[in-house]
């Protein structure tokens, strides 16, 4: 699951728990649009990790409404159309780029080895806004997770993980977070790779990520796990399904308008 290429650095990660609002004060989309600059903003949708292929629609016209210039649904649902040139282009000359929900799997077998992720790794590196909503936020980090159990106690074998998209490879991203139970999964996944900072996010939520911090905006919360001081059972040795052992886990918690900084690992408060 390792990469060989670093990760791209110098753009902004928007990372969303899904179920953002799509219709009233549209808060965090409403922010994806202005990151990517307002009404000069060239903007590509990718509905991959979704079923359903009207999905990027409603981003159109809701980024449209939003005074962004230019919006584009890219329909790219096999390999193939994710390796075409013209695809690669568009996405390169993006200033924000927008995955929809879905199945995080899915997003990756379509992007892997493409024209298209060069593109958008081009386009981070030169400064773009990647956004994700739900499956389209756990793809971007490598590994990412790519499903598991229910639950807020970590047990052993509760978090499948795969090989992701590799955007972020120090943050390994968890969405739909309180809703939906997934505290167990994060931290059973981030014990095994203490290197990597676990963020969970709520749904309605966001957690921005630029120049090594980490900002939340939103209605819900964005929860952080640190266990690079962790001392735990060998997880090789603990039977499947069976709760694990650990100690020194750090618990962070931020609601809108928090900050956290990437490289001390540490919460920054308001003096």
């Amino acid at each position: 699951m390792k990469s060989k290429r670093p990760a791209p650095q110098q753009g902004t990660l928007m990372l969303i728990g899904g179920a953002e609002d799509k219709f009233e004060q549209k808060v965090i989309l409403r922010m994806f649009v202005q990151l990517s600059g307002g009404p000069r903003a060239r903007l590509s949708i990718l509905p991959s990790a979704s079923e359903n292929h009207d999905s990027g629609a409603i981003y159109q016209q809701i980024f449209s409404e939003l005074g962004a210039r230019i919006v584009r649904v890219l329909p790219l649902f096999n390999h193939e159309e994710a390796d075409l040139p013209d695809v690669a282009k568009e996405l390169a000359s993006s200033t924000g780029i927008f995955m929809t929900g879905g199945d995080q799997s899915k997003i990756v077998r379509i992007l892997h080895g493409t024209r298209a992720l060069s593109a958008i790794e081009a386009a981070y590196a030169r400064g773009a806004v990647i956004a994700g909503t739900s499956a389209g936020a756990a793809a971007l980090s490598d590994p990412m997770i790519a499903s598991g159990g229910r639950g807020s106690l970590a047990r052993s074998g509760m978090a499948k993980i795969a090989q992701g998209l590799g955007l972020t490879r120090s943050l390994l991203i968890d969405q739909h977070f309180h809703q939906r139970e997934r505290l167990g999964r994060l931290i059973a996944a981030v014990i095994s790779f203490p290197q990597m900072l676990g963020v969970g996010v709520d749904e309605d939520t966001a957690a921005v990520v630029n120049d090594g911090q980490l900002s939340v905006i939103g209605r819900g919360t964005v929860t952080l796990i640190d266990t690079s001081q962790v001392r735990s059972v060998n997880l090789g040795t603990t039977p499947d399904r069976s709760p694990l052992a650990f100690a020194n886990l750090r618990l962070h918690t931020l609601v809108h308008g928090g900050r956290f900084d990437l490289q001390r690992r540490q919460v920054i408060f308001k003096e």
